[in-house]
């Protein structure tokens, strides 16, 4: 069945992409008037000997104004998620494709126009008004009149075959009118207006394509991010008395880098199903996020870095009437999980005191000394967080003071906000049977590497020694704890501790503060695993 949008997700896209458009559009046209004022002979004139012979109409000011209405009116117009959806991305990439382009090769319109005096005084008046005579190639009214009437042509559902085709004829009518107004009133030359064409068709092609708003989202970043960059560099070295050209290179330098590096990410989230640290987030084997990551990705890493302070001040500021509420959830005797965000390595002691032995002995801070020597502990760190470093080193560091407990490294790479069926379920389960092998282990010297001598001191039998062995799995992402609570819900439906049936219930009651929708972690997903219930856990 179609879902139909809400009115308020409605206007949440109209206002995404109108914020953007005129974000970077305004953006733009403040470089280009700078440019010409400063540099005219770097400001290209795209007239031909064709535009002369074109006429100037000043009636066509009223379906050049179609353009805005149109462009409103069509958020409403369409019917389905979908629609809505692929609306919203065809008008944002043709809004930043044509800014890149507009600061790439800034052109202005060459001919004079005369504001007429008649009815339509008002109109060139308010248009002389918010729009200058810059931004001219790509017609963004071409290319989105085009858009447009792609993305309506099929709103319109009736048997009657007539009043179908009187539609689309009414639609395409429209369309036409606003293309044509574009050199009918003296807003742009014949070679605009083809490459508005041209960039509709290029728009509509790779929209088709687009696996969902995360890579809009980081290529509309990366061009942004681009945009102001260099801009603000253009201004310091030409309006500033204190800057230099220097300024406006380094900007430049940072600005590409910037827009290649989100563009990489958007090009990672377009991926269907991979493993992504071979390609894009390679770690090393504690957790830390490689130099050749780091010289790809170190906008988004420090982002992610400045996200995960935040959370981590978050959590201590918000929480300190539940300051380790975090609580491991027990499998077994054997086995427990739970799951966080990184760990700051002020607090990593703590934490790993109070998962391994309980709030009571935390708060009267018995030592790990006065444990029965016989109950030895491992810990599994699970890094779901491919953008930034896993606190996995730190945590080996503070668990080598509580009786010396072993920390092993696995890694899963999710990227934020990624839908946890992107990833092959064979990695999943691949990534299970690692756990299973780990916490099931019997050769206590392989588990406690830096405590062989406890184990030629005991004299116990071999499933005394599996007795006496604590497993704590930690999954953890950045901050969000969406990909930490979902990958361990998933390992328990694997492990037949929890079914399709009282996971939701689960969640609810462990994790209450989790966001953990459908579309996130979908509920095929869920029935998949857990017909992989493994019978040893």
């Amino acid at each position: 069945m179609l879902q139909t949008p809400s009115n308020l997700n409605r206007f949440r896209h109209l206002g995404l992409a109108l914020s953007l458009f005129y974000l970077l559009y305004n953006l733009t046209t403040f470089y280009n008037v700078s440019l010409y004022k400063l540099y005219p002979s770097q400001i290209y004139n795209l007239a031909t000997p064709f535009d002369s012979m074109i006429p100037f109409i000043p009636a066509m000011i009223v379906p050049y104004s179609w353009s805005l209405i149109l462009f409103v009116a069509s958020f409403f117009l369409v019917r389905t998620s979908t629609q809505l959806s692929l609306l919203t991305y065809r008008l944002i990439l043709a809004t930043i494709f044509a800014c890149l382009i507009f600061y790439f090769y800034p052109a202005r319109f060459s001919f004079s126009r005369s504001i007429p005096d008649d009815w339509t005084q008002f109109g060139y008046q308010f248009l002389q008004l918010v729009d200058k005579p810059f931004n001219q190639l790509p017609s963004l009214h071409v290319s989105y009149a085009m858009l447009l009437g792609a993305s309506l042509w099929d709103v319109v559902a009736s048997k009657k075959r007539w009043i179908l085709a009187a539609y689309r004829l009414l639609l395409t009518g429209i369309c036409t009118l606003i293309a044509l107004s574009t050199v009918l009133t003296y807003q742009h030359h014949l070679l605009d207006m083809f490459g508005g064409v041209v960039l509709a068709v290029s728009v509509l092609m790779i929209s088709n394509r687009i696996r969902n708003a995360l890579v809009i989202k980081h290529l509309t970043l990366g061009v942004i991010g681009f945009l102001l960059i260099a801009i603000a560099g253009f201004y310091f070295a030409n309006m500033s008395m204190i800057a230099s050209e220097i300024a406006e290179d380094l900007a430049i330098i940072i600005a590409a880098y910037w827009l290649i590096s989100f563009m990489m990410l958007a090009c990672a989230y377009q991926q269907d199903k991979p493993i992504r640290d071979i390609r894009w987030f390679q770690k090393s084997s504690n957790g830390r996020l490689t130099l050749h990551t780091w010289i790809k990705f170190a906008p988004i890493i420090i982002i992610y870095n400045g996200m995960s302070l935040l959370g981590q001040w978050y959590f201590k500021v918000f929480s300190k009437s539940q300051k380790y509420s975090l609580t491991p959830y027990a499998i077994n005797d054997k086995v427990k999980v739970v799951a966080s965000a990184r760990l700051m390595q002020t607090d990593l002691s703590s934490h790993l005191t109070y998962w391994l032995f309980g709030y009571d002995l935390l708060e009267r801070s018995i030592v790990p000394e006065k444990i029965p020597s016989l109950v030895h502990y491992q810990i599994i760190v699970v890094d779901l967080a491919a953008e930034i470093s896993s606190h996995a080193h730190n945590l080996r560091i503070a668990a080598n003071g509580i009786m010396n407990t072993p920390v092993h490294y696995l890694y899963l790479p999710l990227l934020d906000l990624q839908p946890l069926n992107d990833v092959l379920l064979q990695d999943y389960i691949n990534l299970f049977q690692q756990i299973e092998a780990l916490s099931q282990s019997v050769e206590i010297q392989a588990i406690t590497a830096n405590n062989e001598s406890w184990v030629e001191d005991s004299q116990v039998e071999d499933n005394q020694v599996k007795d006496s062995l604590i497993t704590l799995i930690n999954f953890h992402c950045v901050m969000g704890l969406s990909r930490s609570i979902g990958v361990q819900v998933l390992y328990l439906l694997y492990c037949g501790t929890l079914t399709v049936y009282n996971y939701q219930s689960w969640v609810e009651q462990h994790y209450p503060q989790a966001h953990l929708k459908g579309a996130y972690l979908p509920k095929s997903l869920v029935e998949t695993m857990a017909n992989y219930k493994s019978v040893t856990c």
